[in-house]
């Protein structure tokens, strides 16, 4: 193992959570392993994400509540967001996030109680990321780019590692190499690593991997060997398959390989003892280990995406299907200009390949997304896009978001501002409440709830122990 300190920041809260339990983490839930985490040693732990951020309003949470709750209950361990600058909701002028916009939302995350955050442009516009890097700096903020692998043939590592530097020029504090859909394989590791560790110089090199293959956790140990110094994990409860390597299996790993500095097991094993409490009582899934599968380097579908679409395939009856689905899903990609398989294209890739693996005419309709990444509204694709898409869907000449009145409006109120990241309307967006932290039921609370859930299938309804009785009955 190198001899440099390798630190470990935990996505459970985000990524984990919505690639194993679809993201059904709320605000109470997220305060309960607080204690626990807070005192293991982490680098940080990520508390919001464009995933979670869709979620929490889904729910009627308010996003930047989540951040406040966990800087008050979370202590000293820095907090993290990913912030990605590319939308998928359809918002006209808000596909990209404008500087206006990407400034005052750092600036909130950052009064909330933010310390780093994850830069995403999935098209490397340096531009964009220029300014926002700047906007992260001037709030305070760790900033952090995030550079997007795919297993795309004839990408070298040299094109990968002057992407890097092109991110420490545009003003990154760090470089996360981001393999959102898993597909970096150990041998790739062994010379693309060192390339980027290279390029950057004394800039630290992060990496975040996922367990599609089930080789994320291979990769993220040989990447630490490599001269990687922050890994993204996950506990547990909500790691493997589409989510991140286990952390408590890393540590016992690097621990055997005499690691010095790691987080504290036992108090990460408490943390997910909690996580582990709260998806028993709520009936969330077991996170399990994928099995390796070459689908995975044809559609590279990232996290919760990947997740999804194995769970549509089998709900079809169509799980024998996937090679077919994934060939699909990489002919769509590829007819888009080959974007990254990263949040917004990936998801519409993904139900684009469906619409036609399920028997619709190719292309009959469009997903939104594709319709204005042709149009050339996010920006430019290294690939070639069809041309008689292209001509469908015509161009669009001007933005449509660079109104005096909206960039006011986005400066001055919080709300305004959230609705335009969201693609939602300001009066949805919900209100601050009070929240306290989830607490586990006693066996007795929990049989009492799972009773009443049940009492009214039945005329009546007895349960009898040493000790106990409970009986319930229909009226009339």
């Amino acid at each position: 193992m190198s001899n440099h300190q390798i630190t470990f920041t935990d996505t459970s809260l985000t990524d984990g959570q919505a690639a194993v339990w679809a993201g059904a983490l709320d605000n109470r839930m997220v305060l309960a392993p607080a204690a626990a985490l807070s005192s293991s040693g982490l680098a940080a732990v990520e508390v919001l994400s464009p995933a979670v951020l869709d979620e929490c309003l889904a729910r009627d949470e308010h996003p930047l509540q989540r951040v406040e709750l966990a800087h008050r209950h979370y202590g000293p361990v820095p907090l993290r967001a990913t912030v990605n600058l590319l939308t998928g909701h359809g918002r006209p002028g808000a596909d990209v996030l404008g500087p206006t916009a990407v400034d005052g939302w750092l600036t909130a995350l950052a009064a909330a109680g933010l310390r780093q955050v994850v830069l995403l442009d999935p098209l490397l516009d340096l531009v964009r990321l220029k300014a926002a890097l700047e906007s992260a700096t001037t709030a305070g903020l760790t900033a952090i780019a995030a550079l997007p692998y795919t297993a795309d043939d004839g990408v070298s590592d040299e094109t990968y590692a002057e992407r890097a530097a092109s991110l420490i020029a545009a003003g990154a504090d760090r470089v996360m190499l981001r393999d959102e859909s898993g597909v970096l394989t150990p041998d790739r590791a062994r010379t693309l690593v060192p390339a980027l560790v290279s390029a950057l110089g004394d800039t630290p090199l992060d990496l975040h991997t996922r367990c599609h293959t089930a080789l994320g956790t291979v990769v993220a140990l040989e990447a630490g060997r490599l001269g990687v110094r922050g890994i993204d994990t996950a506990l547990p409860s909500v790691a493997n398959g589409a989510s991140l390597p286990s952390l408590t299996s890393l540590i016992r790993v690097l621990r055997r390989d005499d690691v010095q500095g790691l987080p504290d097991l036992d108090a990460l094993l408490s943390a997910d003892a909690i996580l582990a409490g709260i998806a028993d009582q709520e009936g969330l899934p077991a996170a399990t280990p994928w099995p390796f599968d070459l689908a995975t380097y044809v559609h590279q579908l990232p996290g919760e995406v990947a997740a999804d679409v194995r769970s549509a395939l089998r709900e079809r009856g169509r799980w024998a299907d996937l090679h077919e689905f994934a060939a699909e899903c990489a002919a769509v990609r590829r007819e888009m200009g080959s974007p990254p398989m990263v949040p917004p294209f990936a998801r519409a890739i993904a139900e684009q390949a469906m619409c036609h693996f399920g028997g619709e005419q190719r292309y009959e309709t469009l997903r939104p997304v594709l319709r204005r990444l042709l149009q050339g509204v996010y920006g430019t694709v290294n690939g070639d896009q069809r041309v008689d898409l292209q001509a469908r869907v015509g161009s669009v000449l001007t933005s449509e978001c660079d109104s005096p009145t909206i960039e006011a409006d986005l400066a001055a109120d919080e709300d305004v501002l959230l609705a335009w990241i969201a693609g939602v309307t300001v009066a949805t967006v919900p209100r601050r409440v009070d929240v306290q932290p989830y607490e586990a039921l006693t066996p007795y609370e929990s049989l009492t709830r799972g009773l009443l859930e049940r009492a009214g299938r039945y005329a009546t309804l007895t349960v009898s122990a040493p000790g106990l009785r409970i009986h319930l009955q229909q009226e009339g």
